[in-house]
């Protein structure tokens, strides 16, 4: 797999990754600071500004690294990319030995190798950030990595030294993005040359069809494959539910919907599956099926108002209820100190985390608005590396931030949403999110595997195809198009085909958790036991083939029509109408956008949405008989120690 995947994130607080801005490197120990320097500033090959929009002006301020003024330059015609500006303007760029121009070390031979030898990706505390402004507007830190970012003609691109700076005093260049205006003398007008039919030339034509033409999103190569894997899903719910272990799992039939929202592979099936959670949404978010008034689980809630913004219904009337509102109620206020902006549990033991405070942002960015609080809150459980931790909480007790958190893990499933929701936030106007989500990509590429996977965090760390699902996704949001590529084409080695399936023809579309269980199923099938990892994992992997972020699902154009003979179908347990009593063991039901499980056999993570040891977990009003339930509950307990991480990691966030 090529390095290269690393220079896609936006410029931002650690090292310029070109194709990406945040640096994705380890804090160094800070060496010798760069300093005013004599070495002469060499001037660009095309000085000056763009006469007009036929172009883009770069600007490139040394700050500390010397006294010279800022320089600007023009980057002639359409450019491609922000790279393609700077380097098309006259500057000289110098990548690092280790990932080449991935990563921008210097710029016309700043900072000089005394003080960066750029072998490796520079140190958080002095790197090149990346800015663009349009013509007369100001300048913004770039949310895409300089490789990802086509400039529009006759807008501007900026290049700023930081030295010992935060993001939020990360000083832009000096120079406004403003094009000087030329007062021309008045000259009798040239007659336009008329066509061969007489008509005016329209002007600008040839310069707008390219812009439009490089703004264009390159076409997806894993489209019929997400496809694929969205009309299995569809097969697999049973009048709009995905059937659990006793049960409708409504987390996981959010999965399915948000899935096949993605894909667009059955719209009448996300429809289905819509009226479904509509109509049980407090089966899924609450405790009221076992009597337990008040309680409120923050997780289920935010993900039940990002399925009703992805099925395009009203998600201040969806099955009678507001969810906007439920989810803005539970977001702490300033009188909860560190946690101010958190999304936490109400009326139960809080065990909110990323997950369910990512679902929260995502869904109130898409629903009116995100309260800066709830943003903020978020961007704290980044750590400076750029990597997410899954839970605000240390030994207990809420840590003010992700930094002020010894030994931190950070998760690479909640990266992977954070990100998106960070991504989400920043389109809805949400401050410092942008340059947060390029960080976060930024990690995320750091730690994607030679394969093109991801894993988890604790025993879900091998690689597997949820993990590398919501990654995918993550990246593909954020700009970085060769690492997407790279997780869809490893979930789609584990994809069931007519050529590969063996005995497991019948689920073909559906994708295997890992080797070992794509392995078991082309020998024996995908058996009664095995379904239900099925189903999860494809729920998950399916995102990094279909490339479409959380924060627009639900927009995309249907897929191909269904072929007119459709797959055979497996029939899946009838719900009942009996409810497990308060106090018994949580059956399990769905995970987070992102659940994995250890192994190829090991039975399915407990459902994140609020389970409480203290209290009766929100399950579904349905589900088998006692006898039944226990011998199902005796099977969990295969999954030993995994199963009991997975309870904690995804606590109410699915």
């Amino acid at each position: 797999m090529s390095r290269f995947r690393l220079l896609r994130v936006s410029a931002a607080a650690v090292t310029l990754l070109v194709g990406g801005g945040t640096a994705v490197a380890t804090p160094a120990p800070p060496p010798t600071a760069p300093t005013v320097t004599s070495v002469e500033v060499v001037a660009p090959a095309t000085p000056g500004h763009c006469p007009d929009d036929d172009g883009v002006t770069v600007i490139v301020d040394f700050q500390e690294l010397s006294t010279a003024d800022p320089l600007v330059a023009c980057a002639p015609g359409p450019q491609e990319t922000g790279l393609d500006a700077l380097e098309n303007a006259g500057f000289e760029v110098t990548g690092t030995d280790r990932w080449g121009k991935s990563f921008i070390c210097r710029i016309n031979g700043l900072p000089t190798p005394d003080t960066e030898d750029c072998v490796d990706t520079p140190p958080a505390h002095a790197y090149w950030s990346y800015w663009h402004a349009p013509n007369g507007g100001d300048w913004e830190y770039s949310s895409h990595g300089a490789t990802f970012r086509t400039p529009p003609p006759g807008s501007f691109e900026g290049w700023s030294f930081a030295l010992d700076r935060d993001f939020d005093d990360n000083p832009p260049p000096r120079l406004d993005p403003v094009r000087p205006v030329v007062v021309e003398e008045p000259t009798e007008p040239t007659p336009t040359p008329p066509t061969a039919t007489g008509t005016p030339v329209p002007e600008h034509t040839a310069a707008s069809d390219v812009a439009g033409a490089l703004d264009a999103p390159p076409p997806n190569p894993h489209r019929g494959q997400a496809v694929a894997a969205g009309r299995w899903l569809a097969e697999e719910l049973v009048d709009g539910r995905m059937p659990g272990f006793v049960g409708a799992d409504w987390g996981l039939t959010i999965d399915a919907l948000l899935a096949l929202a993605a894909t667009n592979a059955d719209p009448a099936a996300v429809e289905e599956a819509a009226d479904a959670v509509a109509a049980n949404i407090r089966s899924y978010n609450s405790h009221d099926d076992w009597g337990v008034p008040g309680v409120r689980v923050a997780g289920a809630t935010a993900k039940i108002l990002v399925a009703a913004v992805a099925a395009d219904r009203d998600p201040t009337d969806f099955g009678g209820h507001d969810m906007r509102r439920e989810t803005l109620d539970l977001i702490a206020g300033p009188d909860a100190g560190v946690q101010e902006g958190r999304l936490k549990d109400q009326g139960t033991a809080d065990q909110s985390n990323t997950f369910g405070q990512s679902l929260g942002v995502i869904g109130l960015a898409r629903s009116g608005g995100v309260p800066q609080s709830a943003v903020d809150f978020l961007i704290r459980q980044q750590c400076s590396s750029g990597g997410f931790r899954l839970s605000p909480e240390l030994f207990g007790t809420p840590s003010a931030s992700c930094d002020s958190s010894p030994d931190a893990v950070l998760d690479p499933d909640s990266t992977a949403m954070a990100v998106q929701a960070l991504l989400a936030a920043d389109e809805a106007g949400a401050e410092h999110a942008g340059a947060a989500a390029a960080r976060g990509a930024g990690w995320l590429a750091s730690v994607q595997r030679d394969d093109g996977s991801f894993g988890g965090s604790g025993p879900t760390a091998g690689s597997n195809t949820n993990s590398s699902g919501l990654a995918g996704q993550a990246l593909a949001a954020a700009g970085l198009r060769d690492a997407a590529d790279e997780a869809a084409d490893y979930v789609a080695e584990l994809q069931l085909t007519e050529g590969n399936a063996g005995a497991a023809s019948a689920d073909r579309g559906a994708i295997a958790y890992n080797p070992g269980s794509f392995a078991s199923a082309v020998a024996d099938g995908v058996t009664d036991m095995a379904r239900d990892q099925w189903r999860r994992a494809t729920a998950q992997a399916v995102l990094a083939l279909a490339k479409v972020p959380l924060g627009e699902s639900g927009k995309e154009e249907p897929g191909p029509p269904p072929p007119s003979t459709s797959q055979p179908t497996t029939p899946s347990a009838p719900e009942t109408s009996h409810t497990p009593p308060p106090g018994s063991s949580p059956a399990p039901t769905s995970s987070e956008p992102v659940t994995s499980q250890p192994t190829g056999t090991a039975p399915p993570p407990v459902d994140p949405a609020g389970v409480d040891p203290k209290s009766p977990p929100p399950l579904a009003r349905t589900g088998a008989d006692v006898g039944v339930a226990v011998a199902l509950l005796g099977a969990l307990l295969l999954g030993g120690a995994a199963l009991l991480w997975m309870s904690r990691r995804r606590i109410g966030s699915s």
